[in-house]
């Protein structure tokens, strides 16, 4: 069987098209979801090849042949009944089509609008004015589901209320139907984003995971049981937490790049028909073939990879270190040590090429009046997927503006790494470099932002509760619309997204702009990133460091902005 070939276009590319441009200015087209929009687009690019101007159920069964389902029918309803006036042909057209394909032995409700509206049951939302801008195909299912409550007594609906609704359906499709009316005229209500979107989630069957590609293979690295049994034996007690050599393990993360460091130079010793041995030769071949295999990269963007100074050094730091550990000779250590500090001080001399990237990002004013944009932009979406999406967003650029973390660190969760005290949020987190722990109160710029986190579209006055349900429960801070937690390369992403190169970055700047301010900024720096390495306070400023509260550097980051933002008012 051929595979099957996916639209993943997002929703501006699809409505960038020619023959979307007598729809973009219509009023709800931006409630069509991506799965409808699609199908659009499909029957579109179809009507137009068959010269079709005016669809007839023909015209739409015979585009949908290809499908058993009437899926494709569906989405194109759901669709037009966003695009095209209220009572036109098409909408008619495309419900008979559907009707034609999958016939149905009950009757359908063909009532009017007012004719539904005039029930008993509808008194409460009669004079909303927000219910003359539901689709008449969600006032039947609203009308449905106000009788079934009305009939059981169920003032507020739980999630099992709303699954005995839909009990006789085989999707979701009518919880759907119903929300997308709810949201219309109970914006904000919490049983409508939490408690019904969650019986749709249970409703919806489940995703199957794609299957992921295995990474392949390094070329210029043998694999981890090539390595000498001594090197296996300790890499797997330094990554069960235990003392090797009378040295402690390093973080988690040094100790993969340590692993991927040995195991190439292992590769390199055994293509030489060497035996594979922490030496000074060894060494002098590693970093030799490095600078053969980067010089004969043809793509200018990749010449120097694996060469650079930072690199080399990164790579000796890594063979000298696990040296100690196994407790080789102490001429061999030292020397490599002497060899490690001629490599730390030509980085002096280099310009790193993070500082390239630095140079090119929005100054503070700006990427803190993006940050506002987004959330402003949040509030006036529509639909959840993107209220969510670029509320995350603005989050993710606002936190590590003033809270530079790592992407390991930055899996934080409400109650154990975010608390509130009554009058500020607070930040705890154990990092997860050794022996280093950021602590203490979070500016008040960024309580916006929270707050706007923990309602997750939810009206503003269920803030108390939602808040103390998201610290009981330990929520996620960053969620999707499922309440799951987004993957920790996220922050890099947002942030390639808006500013043209990963988080990483953010920690530059902050040692950037603080350092500028002297010693006190250095500290303060080194503080609000949770960095404990003296060697970076000397990078940066050239000075012995002492400890700094973060606290205050969020306060001088702050001092920073404001006065970024008065420049660019006089400008």
């Amino acid at each position: 069987m051929a595979d099957r070939i996916y639209d993943t276009r997002p929703r501006e590319e699809i409505l960038a098209l020619p023959h979307f441009a007598p729809f973009v200015t219509a009023p709800r087209i931006d409630e069509i979801g991506l799965r409808e929009l699609r199908t659009l687009d499909a029957f579109l690019v179809w009507a137009e090849r068959q010269g079709v101007q005016m669809p007839s159920v023909e015209d739409f069964l015979t585009f949908s042949a290809d499908a058993a389902s009437t899926r494709k029918l569906e989405n194109l309803r759901t669709a037009l009944d966003r695009i095209a006036p209220e009572g036109s042909v098409i909408r008619q057209t495309v419900r008979d089509a559907i009707r034609e394909k999958r016939p149905r032995s009950r009757s359908c409700d063909r009532r009017p609008r007012e004719e539904i509206i005039a029930g008993a049951h509808f008194a409460p939302y009669r004079d909303v004015t927000e219910l003359g801008a539901v689709p008449l195909e969600d006032i039947r299912v609203l009308d449905r589901f106000l009788i079934f409550a009305e009939a059981r007594r169920v003032e507020l609906p739980s999630v099992t209320d709303f699954l005995r609704f839909a009990g006789d359906a085989g999707s979701s499709r009518r919880l759907r139907s119903l929300k997308s009316a709810l949201d219309t005229i109970l914006p904000g209500n919490p049983a409508v984003l939490l408690t019904l979107q969650a019986a749709i989630r249970q409703k919806s069957p489940e995703k199957k995971a794609r299957p992921s590609r295995p990474r392949p293979a390094a070329r210029h690295r043998v694999p981890h049981s090539l390595l000498p049994p001594e090197w296996r034996q300790a890499l797997s007690a330094m990554r069960a937490g235990e003392d090797v050599g009378g040295l402690r393990p390093p973080a988690e993360s040094t100790l993969k790049n340590t692993e991927e460091v040995l195991r190439e130079y292992a590769w390199i010793m055994i293509d030489a028909g060497l035996p594979v041995a922490i030496t000074i030769d060894g060494v002098r071949r590693l970093e030799a073939v490095r600078t053969q295999r980067s010089q004969a990269r043809s793509e200018k963007a990749y010449q120097g990879q694996g060469d650079r100074p930072a690199t080399r050094h990164t790579a000796v730091q890594r063979i000298r270190a696990f040296a100690q550990h196994l407790g080789l000779d102490l001429l061999l250590i030292s020397t490599l040590q002497a060899h490690e500090n001629w490599l730390r001080r030509a980085l002096g001399r280099v310009v790193p090429l993070k500082f390239a990237k630095l140079d090119r990002l929005p100054d503070l004013a700006a990427t803190w009046a993006l940050a506002m944009r987004l959330r402003e932009e949040s509030q006036q979406a529509t639909r959840r997927q993107s209220k969510l999406r670029l509320l995350n967003e603005a989050t993710v650029i606002a936190l590590w503006t003033l809270l530079p973390l790592r992407l390991a660190d930055g899996r934080l969760r409400w109650g154990r790494d975010i608390s509130w005290t009554g009058l500020c949020y607070r930040v705890d987190i154990d990092t997860q470099k050794a022996d280093v722990a950021i602590s203490g109160r979070l500016h008040e710029r960024l309580t916006p932002f929270l707050d706007a986190l923990v309602l997750q579209g939810v009206a503003p006055a269920y803030l108390e509760v939602m808040r103390t349900n998201a610290i009981a429960e330990q929520s996620p801070l960053f969620r999707d619309t499922t309440g799951n937690m987004l993957a920790s390369g996220q922050p890099s992403k947002v942030w390639a997204k808006h500013m043209g190169t990963g988080a990483h970055i953010s920690r530059s700047r902050v040692h950037t702009e603080l350092g500028k301010l002297g010693l006190e900024g250095v500290n303060a720096a080194l503080a609000i990133s949770a960095q404990m390495d003296v060697r970076s306070a000397e990078f940066y400023q050239g000075q012995a460091v002492a400890q700094a509260r973060m606290a205050r550097g969020q306060d001088m980051m702050e001092g920073l902005l404001d006065e970024a933002e008065i420049l660019e008012n006089m400008n």
